[in-house]
């Protein structure tokens, strides 16, 4: 692939349930991709994710600072509307 530097951490493990690398194996079968690029991509998802969630949560917190809040109440029945549809 262009642009992508392939590294090596020889100090790095990786430990999981046997039933976890069971599920890998079986997944890296299925779909005839190697392990080591599923699992690149399982921590690609991982940062995308964590940084969509911290931006959220500066933006929220903002917003709060700033007065931009819905009361419990308010939450609590739109939980319950939705619940019900």
């Amino acid at each position: 692939m262009e642009g992508v530097r392939r590294v090596t951490l020889q100090l790095m493990g990786l430990h999981m349930t046997p039933e976890t690398e069971a599920k890998l194996d079986e997944l890296a079968l299925r779909t005839r991709r190697g392990k080591d690029e599923l699992l690149e991509e399982a921590v690609n998802h991982l940062l995308v994710y964590n940084e969509w969630l911290e931006r959220k949560v500066r933006d929220s917190q903002a917003a709060a600072e700033q007065g931009h809040i819905v009361p419990d109440e308010d939450v609590r029945a739109w939980i319950e509307q939705r619940e019900r549809s």
